[in-house]
């Protein structure tokens, strides 16, 4: 894939002030939450396929976010350049663009387009469906290195979830998403965010291969024996997974039974 040196980040905000314009009956939109975020593929200025992200944010409030970088375009883009300068595999940012005038959504932030990828979860299941032991194993090794990489670098995200993960071709975990990505230089210090980010992975984890207690148990027992966090965090991380199980079986009356989630020291 060539991509144009010419290509100006002038070009690109161009490129993203012209997508926020743009009729949504003209764009190829691939996913839409009423008028708050949009999600479009797009050839860019150098030709290459790339995916926009949109947002919808006006008044003194969005102004102020602004201000403070705390609106979501410019976390997401300092998220993307953070997780890319501790390794983790996320798509390459190429712009972003705040305070768009005249258009649906105010916000924007252009990624280079990764391909056709898998939603993790439902790769997950695949992989239980088919008996991938093998595959299964990269998938999670995938998931505990991406949380390891974030957490030893000093980044804690209480979105931090299943869904927020697409799948490459080869089976490789790609992170998306890091509107809640806060930098905590120690990360042990910061026990109810850094328990937070944990059970709410465990969780989305839960809910993917339920009712499978074995397969939760494995999973938590490898975050815990990886990252060795304190044992408040771990308590924090437990009870944020009792929440989530408590609210689904509220709502759908499915029941869960993982008993005791850690290992014992």
């Amino acid at each position: 894939m060539n991509r144009s040196k010419s290509v100006t980040v002038r070009d690109w905000k161009k490129f993203a002030r012209n997508i926020s314009l743009a009729r949504p009956d003209s764009i190829n939109i691939i996913r839409d939450r009423g008028s708050d975020v949009r999600i479009a593929r797009a050839i860019g200025p150098d030709g290459n396929s790339v995916v926009i992200k949109l947002w919808n944010r006006r008044g003194w409030r969005s102004w102020i976010r602004r201000l403070t970088l705390s609106n979501p375009a410019v976390r997401e883009w300092i998220g993307f350049k953070n997780m890319q300068s501790a390794g983790l595999d996320t798509p390459e940012a190429v712009c972003c663009l705040v305070g768009i005038r005249g258009a649906s959504h105010t916000e924007a932030v252009v990624m280079r387009d990764l391909g056709k990828c898998a939603n993790a979860v439902d790769h997950l299941k695949e992989l239980i469906k088919h008996g991938d032991i093998s595959g299964e194993e990269v998938f999670v090794e995938g998931i505990v290195g991406a949380t390891t990489k974030m957490i030893h670098r000093g980044f804690l995200d209480i979105d931090h979830r299943l869904p927020n993960f697409i799948v490459s071709k080869s089976g490789k975990p790609i992170r998306l998403d890091f509107e809640l990505i806060a930098r905590r230089p120690w990360p042990r210090l910061w026990k109810q965010e850094y328990g937070k980010m944990l059970g709410t992975l465990i969780g989305s984890y839960v809910f993917a291969v339920q009712p499978d207690v074995k397969r939760i148990k494995y999973f938590a027992h490898r975050l815990q024996e990886v990252l060795n966090p304190p044992t408040a965090v771990l308590e924090i991380a437990e009870a944020q997974v009792i929440e989530m199980l408590e609210i689904q079986e509220k709502t759908t009356a499915i029941h869960v039974p993982i008993g005791k989630l850690w290992k014992s020291s």
